[in-house]
């Protein structure tokens, strides 16, 4: 059950008109009241023949009405409106009444045996939630008297609520999510099908962000995404504030977003601190395959993230969300979809009580500068997709053993689409390897040396899809002698953390051959460039400082 941000009204006959009419999108079907101060309240929805929208306005304005204009209440109505969650059963109006009644007396604005206390009315114009409008002026000329954390003690009442109706359990947000599309931004969205307008620029801000170390850098990222972004200066230079907009339609004039309106990690101090952090990015270690590199960096992320304090993996979680942005925004268009449906989510999981402070996360964050700029392709970005899981499933468990319900959820999400996209860019590598698997008789060896070194997970392992190519994997290994089938004590851990521990240790041992091969490439190349060299004059080879002896050889 969701009880929807409350707001504010100064008048009751326009949000009366509003909840018995048509809606915006013609979503209300039979608008009638559930429940009210009194059992007979003007209800316009089932009897329209004697009453209308007016007349129950006017019964709720009534103890506003009797106080002198200059007593009467700015904020005169609370508008709470309250939802169930998406598949749970439908409420008779019977139960919606109860529900209505109780999370006002959580909220101080009901008690019970009180007959002068604020007029209310509870409608039901959909079959999955009501709308309550509740007065601020006592029948009796008073002002309710709230509990101090009166929002939360309704929320806490909605809780029991769910468990005594047999309804989800709905995740409680901490104040740190982003804000939700507005109305009109909303049913414009609709109508266009196609995500809201400030949505697609906290996406379209967040992955120029990664790519940037400047805010030069910035402005021409986002051009190239047909994001307009105005920067503004004081006198002094100094940037005041930076606004963004999607490039509009002709004739139409840009509507402009604050960073912080569209996330708190993208007010304008977080933006300019962000970037500050990444100016030594430029012109910085360059690795040869940064997607290779990003991988073997991220391969230990969950054990990073067991021995951080709050802080250090708070950050390290905001930079995996930055690396999954770069991921995005460069990887093959076979899998862009998966991927960007997964930054969307993920986003939500790089957010909580505790800030980024850019500081911890800054490798993974120059990591994902490099990957901006590197177009993946091969095995690198099935290995760097690999270990985006497991990094993914720790950041998961992470806010899990912190209670934080909706970034768990978020990162769980996450995996979805993760898996989705690694499903699609190991298919064929898999193939290639599974084609290769050695004869029964190797593969019995390999199966026992599994059972022998990861007891615990070696029915896991040998029983996975992965298991026949990762068996060829480890027949190479060992006959190259490249020492990669020993599982040390921190391998096995590894192993057991992960959401897959037959495509880790695939990969990793994958991996370890390329670099193996890399490095004997390189050594054979050297040494050809050694035996290739012009021969050096025997005068220019002599050490300085020391004689040769012409006696020597006779």
């Amino acid at each position: 059950m969701i009880v929807k941000p409350i707001s504010t009204r100064s008048y009751a006959h326009n949000t009366v008109a509003y909840l018995f009419g048509p809606g915006r999108s013609n979503e209300h079907t039979d608008p009638h009241l559930v429940a009210a101060w009194i059992d007979r309240a003007p209800d316009p929805g089932r009897h329209p023949d004697q009453h209308t929208v007016g007349q129950l306005a006017a019964r709720l304005d009534i103890p506003i009405k009797a106080l002198r204009p200059d007593q009467r209440p700015k904020v005169k109505y609370l508008h709470i409106p309250i939802r169930t969650a998406p598949g749970d059963r439908q409420l008779t109006d019977a139960e919606w009444a109860s529900v209505a009644r109780r999370v006002l007396t959580a909220g101080g604005l009901l008690v019970d045996g009180d007959t002068k206390g604020p007029r209310w009315i509870a409608v039901r114009h959909a079959d999955d939630h009501i709308h309550l409008l509740v007065g601020l002026v006592r029948q009796d000329g008073r002002a309710p008297e709230q509990p101090k954390y009166w929002i939360k003690e309704m929320r806490r009442e909605v809780d029991r609520i769910e468990q005594d109706l047999g309804l989800q359990l709905v995740r409680r947000g901490d104040g740190t999510a982003a804000k939700r599309p507005g109305h009109k931004e909303h049913f414009k969205a609709t109508r266009q099908n196609r995500p809201a307008a400030s949505v697609r620029l906290r996406t379209a801000v967040r992955e120029a962000l990664t790519a940037s170390a400047s805010v030069d850098e910035l402005v021409a990222h986002l051009a190239v995404q047909g994001v307009l972004a105005n920067v503004a200066r004081k006198p002094s230079g100094d940037i005041r504030g930076i606004t963004f907009a999607h490039q509009p339609e002709p004739g139409r004039e840009p509507v402009w977003f604050s960073g912080s309106r569209l996330a708190p990690d993208l007010s304008l101090p977080k933006i300019l601190t962000r970037l500050a952090a990444a100016e030594h990015f430029v012109g910085g270690y360059q690795p040869g395959d940064p997607w290779r590199h990003a991988a073997r960096h991220l391969d230990h992320y969950p054990r990073t993230l067991d021995h951080a304090t709050d802080q250090e993996a708070a950050d390290h979680i905001h930079a995996l969300g930055a690396l999954l942005d770069a991921t995005t925004h460069t990887a093959p268009a076979a899998v862009h979809n998966e991927l960007r449906a997964a930054t969307v989510v993920f986003e939500r999981a790089t957010r909580s009580r505790k800030e980024a402070d850019y500081q911890a996360g800054r490798a993974t964050r120059e990591l994902a500068y490099q990957l901006t700029h590197t177009h993946g392709t091969g095995d690198a970005v099935t290995w760097l997709l690999c270990v985006l899981i497991d990094a993914v499933f720790a950041a998961a468990r992470w806010h899990q053993a912190h209670r934080h319900e909706q970034q768990e959820h978020a990162a769980r999400q996450t995996l979805i689409h993760l898996r989705a996209a690694y499903q699609q860019t190991a298919a064929q590598p898999l193939a290639h390897l599974t084609r290769q698997a050695p004869d029964p008789r190797v593969n019995a060896r390999w199966q026992t040396w599994i059972h022998a070194h990861a007891p615990g997970l070696a029915e896991r392992i040998t029983t996975d899809p992965h298991w026949p190519a990762l068996a060829t994997a480890l027949h190479h290994a060992d006959a190259s002698g490249s020492g990669s089938v020993a599982l040390g004590d921190d391998d096995r851990k590894d192993l057991g953390q992960a959401d897959n521990p037959a495509a880790l240790l695939l990969w990793r041992i994958h991996d370890q051959q390329a670099q193996q091969h890399h490095r004997r490439a390189h050594s054979a190349l050297t040494r050809s460039r050694l035996t290739t060299r012009p021969s050096t004059p025997a005068s220019s080879a002599r050490t300085p400082g020391i004689t040769p002896d012409r006696n020597r050889h006779r």
